[in-house]
């Protein structure tokens, strides 16, 4: 593999210090991404995407600036370095605001070389499956759809993505490093009607690399969850057993990362803030954070600021042990960081952002969760949670669909009930963790198994 290209990094590193910077880092991405998305058999949309810029943060004695570039040229940097040096200037002095140590550095992470080869995130065959072959397994998914029952009437999307991506880092603190990742992922919502019903089923498959996918079990995940919804109907209000599906479940996790990310508990906006080392959960809850896993889709040797990537558990056995940090966040609270600093992209400034984050799987399947429950609700979507969920507050209120539960079986399909609560009594009430542990990029490297909640308010008619 040949080295990465430190050049535009050093010109902006070099003007810099001679503009008189106590330190400064940039942070240059490379993006490479490809999309595809079919329709009644035919291609509706085909897009190729590239981008690259350069996303610079420098220091005054205790002030930071940040400016970014997407012109490389020798003029374009200079110029964003004197931006990030002018906006320094202005800014509150900040002791908190400070490069990483370089003991927190990855082993090689000062050699300019790419790391993480061992960690399985660049795929070997994105570049070499033509566009007709990606085209081809967007057009396989709605087929396959289609037919695996008479009552699917049609399929609403069926889309392709993929995106190989580098980041190059170096600092003044002598870090020079970089890492190549790629990522690649079908989806698909059927359609299944009946009479004048019409419902939708949501699947997809993900991977690294592009053979791992697989367009059949995608297709079979839609179908069948919209066969399955078919026939929904209210159910009368009640407080009852909830086994909550692991894709559904999976973003319940993404607003609990939130509030695990210590950016929120410093502005105040977690609902778990001042609660260190209080048990938030149920004993059978354990949530893991892991940047070294691997080909996982939150998987990279370092982190947004050349921290290297680790493993942690912020919630134990349903105690909460740690929040999640940048080398900020962890300086204002008096700890270290966790190795989670996240951009969004090179134009983005360094927030908190989870790795792998994933609930520590059981050994119960669903099915054998779902036979302990005698009568209560099975969610297979939740509806509504970016505005039914509040982190700051943990109050819940969200839409569901579903399948209603008698003596450990399903008897019929549900619809149009809202499921109230909270956080705390989400987390807290959970009598059963499944074995099905999946990991999804759609909401950003979450991983989660289904989760059986005891005595939730089921608010239908």
């Amino acid at each position: 593999m040949t080295q990465p290209d430190f050049g535009p990094l050093d010109k902006a590193l070099d003007r810099a210090a001679s503009l008189g910077a106590t330190d400064a880092e940039a942070c240059m991405e490379n993006e490479v991404g490809l999309s595809v998305r079919v329709f009644d058999a035919k291609v509706e949309k085909f897009s190729f995407s590239e981008s690259r810029g350069i996303g610079l943060r420098v220091y005054l004695d205790g002030r930071q600036g940040r400016s970014y570039t997407s012109d490389l040229s020798d003029k374009a940097i200079d110029e964003a370095v004197v931006a990030a040096l002018d906006s320094a200037k202005v800014t509150p002095a900040d002791e908190a605001r400070a490069l990483p140590d370089s003991s927190l550095y990855p082993e090689g992470a000062t050699g300019g070389s790419y790391l993480g080869g061992a960690l399985d995130i660049l795929g070997d065959d994105l570049d070499r499956v033509t566009a007709g072959e990606k085209i081809e397994f967007v057009l396989e998914m709605e087929r396959l759809a289609r037919q695996y029952d008479e009552r699917v009437s049609g399929v609403e999307a069926s889309v392709y993505s993929e995106g190989t991506g580098e980041v190059i880092l170096a600092s003044t603190k002598g870090f020079r490093a970089a890492y190549r990742s790629s990522i690649c992922f079908g989806y698909i919502v059927a359609v299944a009607g009946r009479d004048s019903e019409s419902v939708t089923g949501f699947g997809f498959t993900a991977g690294r690399s592009f053979a791992d996918l697989d367009a059949k079990a995608s297709a079979e995940e839609a179908s069948g969850m919209a066969v399955d919804l078919l026939g929904g109907k209210p159910v009368e209000t009640a407080k009852v057993p909830v086994l909550i599906d692991n894709l559904s479940t999976a973003e319940l996790l993404a607003v609990l990362g939130g509030a695990l990310s210590a950016e929120s508990v410093v502005k105040g906006k977690s609902f778990l803030a001042g609660r260190m080392g209080d048990p938030v959960a149920s004993s059978r809850l354990t949530v893991v954070d892991d940047g070294t896993m691997k080909g996982g889709f939150g998987t990279a040797p370092f982190d947004g600021e050349g921290v290297g990537a680790s493993e942690k558990s912020p919630i134990e056995a349903g105690n909460l042990t740690t929040f999640l940090h940048n080398c900020y966040t962890a300086a204002r609270m008096g700890t270290v960081t966790t190795g989670n600093a996240g951009r969004a992209s090179f134009r983005s400034q360094v927030g908190v952002t989870p790795t792998n984050i994933f609930l520590k799987p059981g050994e119960a399947t669903p099915e054998e969760l779902r036979s302990t429950m005698g009568t209560g609700f099975e969610v297979r979507e939740l509806q509504g949670v970016h505005v039914g969920l509040n982190p700051v507050t943990g109050e819940v209120s969200v839409g569901a669909r579903g399948r209603w539960i008698e003596k450990g079986q399903p008897v019929h399909a549900v619809r149009e009930v809202t499921i109230a609560g909270t956080m705390d009594g989400i987390l807290k009430g959970i009598v059963g963790v499944g074995s099905d542990l999946r990991f999804t990029p759609l909401l950003g490297g979450i991983g989660t198994p289904s989760i059986l909640v005891e005595g939730l308010t089921v608010s239908g008619t």
